[in-house]
């Protein structure tokens, strides 16, 4: 994500969630200190991070807020890297970065690197390599989503295809861009998958076990993953670097290749 960034002398950088320090030093080793903004929505971990940074000689502007408010620097950003996940970009974020400049963000399990355009438009592509980061996040809350309350009345059906066929990483990757946050337990009986289940924070949830799916909720998220996987095997399963996003004040889009040749909007339209 670093390299992806492609810091010059003289830029002005800021970092969305300090955590621990270690990519804030990094950042200060090949920049300096006075060149970097980072913030950390927990207050507790800011303290901790100047007093570690401080400790190996890097002194950096470190500020608690919660960035998806905006970010807090004095000048605009020449770079700006996120390592906390998103699965729809916080636009908020790309109005403290100048014309030209650079943003590296985890999107779904991706890393995205965006460029903003002179309208303020960013246009960009996944990089190589998975992501795994632990989600934005209000202060004191945990990351993850609550599996919900199984309503009574769940849907029974064939499931076309086989749950182990989410263990694809490709796929995995493209799937987490149509479905957005979702929690996932596999199920395994002797080192072998035998069923699967997901589940949304707005209460839908699939459980496909011995080729059956039971699902319930506002979304049918095995329907979902069943078109994701036609189109995915259709376009002869697209390695990540291939997908790419375009992000607006109005929200954002994915495609495959080229601008113009976007994923079905109907499975993106839990997206706010």
């Amino acid at each position: 994500m670093l390299e992806a960034l492609g810091v010059e002398d003289g830029d002005a950088i800021g970092e969305v969630a300090t955590g621990t320090g270690y990519n804030a030093a990094l950042i200060c080793h090949r920049s300096g200190d006075k060149n970097l903004v980072t913030v950390e929505v927990d207050a507790h971990l800011t303290r901790l991070a100047k007093a570690r940074l401080g400790e190996v000689g890097y002194h950096p502007t470190v500020r608690t807020a919660d960035a998806r408010t905006g970010f807090p620097a004095d000048t605009p950003l020449d770079r700006l890297i996120i390592t906390c996940g998103f699965d729809a970009f916080s636009y908020v974020l790309a109005r403290g970065v100048r014309p030209g400049g650079v943003i590296v963000c985890p999107l779904g399990w991706g890393n995205a690197r965006m460029t903003v355009g002179g309208d303020g438009t960013l246009l960009g592509r996944f990089l190589a390599g998975g992501s795994y980061f632990m989600k934005a996040r209000d202060e004191n809350s945990t990351d993850g989503v609550p599996y919900p309350e199984q309503p009574g009345n769940p849907t029974h059906r064939h499931a076309a295809f086989d749950p182990r066929d989410l263990g694809d990483e490709g796929f995995r990757f493209m799937h987490s861009l149509v479905v957005g946050e979702v929690g996932e337990a596999q199920e395994m009986s002797g080192g072998t998958v035998t069923g699967h289940r997901m589940w949304t924070s707005d209460g839908s949830w699939a459980h496909v076990e011995d080729g059956t799916v039971h699902q319930s909720g506002p979304r049918k998220l095995w329907d979902t993953a069943e078109r994701a996987y036609e189109w995915f095997e259709s376009h002869g399963h697209p390695t990540r670097e291939r997908f790419g996003v375009t992000v607006t004040p109005e929200g954002q889009t994915y495609w495959l290749d080229e601008p113009g040749q976007e994923l079905p909007q109907e499975w993106l339209s839990h997206r706010s």
